[in-house]
């Protein structure tokens, strides 16, 4: 008999059969055809549990687009890149091929923003006070915009808040320079060849949107493993991968583990490809251990103006601003990267591939703009 034969003739003996219909909504029925009490009563708790959870998050999400609707009228517009505030009622609005521009809205003072931190702090599990716990970095629910804030006396003008904007947006390989179509061919090959790669650039550059450019060179069922503190890599078409969550802070009673036990997790798990989101003072030496390990296929971003500061200084920095030393670590992604891409931001909003660079070689593929094959 075919599968379908099968379902079919199960949908006509449930049709027929009552009692399987009461067993699955309220629970077993006794060896005489009787609906157990006990069971019914658990059966019918769980339902009017499960319609109370749903209409409990459909109501904290009214809530939620309520507190943030001030701030949504500023980067609900597609072609919004980032909204920014300097001081309480000023925004500024950078768009995508308009560059920056300067609102005034008085609706937005400091007690609003303040609001606005401690809802989304504890939604997210963390902490947020304007006296004790000033700033609260995590992402906007929905929407899952990128949303930092500091406030308070370590701010001159009282707030700083910048919102990084997700909207649906794929860039072209030929908006990326002249040598569009070469540099994707070059860099599909290195994917494609599971070279161990470090996508570079400054703050807002577009290095995520690059990363996850990449990531579409790979086949579905490589089993690609993403670890970030904020949810920004582009994973769910691979069937076989997973996206790991460390915590951004310590005791948030939020259920996430930090760095060093997801590092212990991911080198369980037998990845094919190990993706870090931004390379910080936390997850660095986490990244760099992953390396160590012997994998391949290893992607990464970094805060880094050129790629021999991504090679020389930027991971040496953020291991040592976390506490922990580790010698000859240049020396070490050098023998171990394979790829640095350099990426930076115009001031129109578009972002180019600047340089690519091949460590072990010691050669640039492309320099200042210019392909050198």
């Amino acid at each position: 008999m075919s599968v379908q034969s099968h379902e079919t003739s199960s949908h006509r003996r449930k049709k027929s059969n009552p009692g399987l219909n009461l067993k699955n909504a309220f629970g077993a029925t006794n060896a005489f055809g009787a609906t157990d009490a006990s069971g019914a009563a658990q059966g019918a708790i769980h339902a009017m549990d499960a319609v109370h959870a749903m209409d409990a998050v459909h109501a904290m999400d009214v809530v939620m687009e309520n507190i943030l609707a001030p701030l949504a009228v500023h980067y609900a517009e597609p072609s919004t890149v980032e909204v920014r505030m300097v001081r309480p009622g000023r925004i500024i609005v950078d768009r995508r091929g308009l560059g920056k521009s300067s609102i005034i809205d008085t609706a937005l003072h400091q007690a609003k923003i303040e609001h606005i931190c401690k809802a989304l702090a504890n939604i997210s599990g963390v902490a947020f006070d304007p006296d004790t716990h000033p700033k609260l970095s995590c992402i906007l629910p929905g929407v899952r915009h990128r949303f930092e804030c500091l406030a308070g006396a370590s701010v001159q003008s009282s707030i700083s808040l910048a919102i990084r904007c997700k909207h649906p947006f794929t860039p072209k390989w030929s908006d990326i320079g002249t040598y569009g179509d070469t540099v994707r061919e070059y860099l599909e090959g290195a994917v494609r060849s599971t070279h161990n790669i470090i996508v570079s650039g400054a703050t807002n550059t577009g290095k995520t949107t690059l990363l996850n450019m990449l990531l579409n060179f790979l086949p579905d069922d490589r089993r690609v493993i993403a670890c970030e503190d904020t949810p920004e890599l582009e994973i769910d078409r691979f069937w076989d991968g997973v996206g790991l969550l460390a915590a951004r802070e310590a005791n948030t009673a939020s259920g996430m583990i930090d760095w060093r036990p997801l590092y212990d997790h991911i080198m369980r798990v037998t990845p094919d490809h190990v993706i870090f989101g931004e390379i910080s003072t936390q997850n660095a030496f986490a990244a760099l251990a992953a390396l160590n390990s012997g994998i391949t296929g290893f992607m990464c971003t970094i805060h880094a103006e050129s790629p021999k500061q991504a090679l020389t200084r930027k991971f040496d920095q953020n291991i040592a601003w976390s506490g922990a030393t580790m010698p000859h670590v240049s020396e070490f992604l050098h023998e171990l990267v394979d790829v640095v891409v350099q990426i930076k931001r115009s001031s129109d909003g578009y972002r180019y591939i600047t340089d690519i660079y091949e460590p072990k070689a010691g050669r640039y593929v492309m320099q200042s703009g210019a392909f050198n094959p």
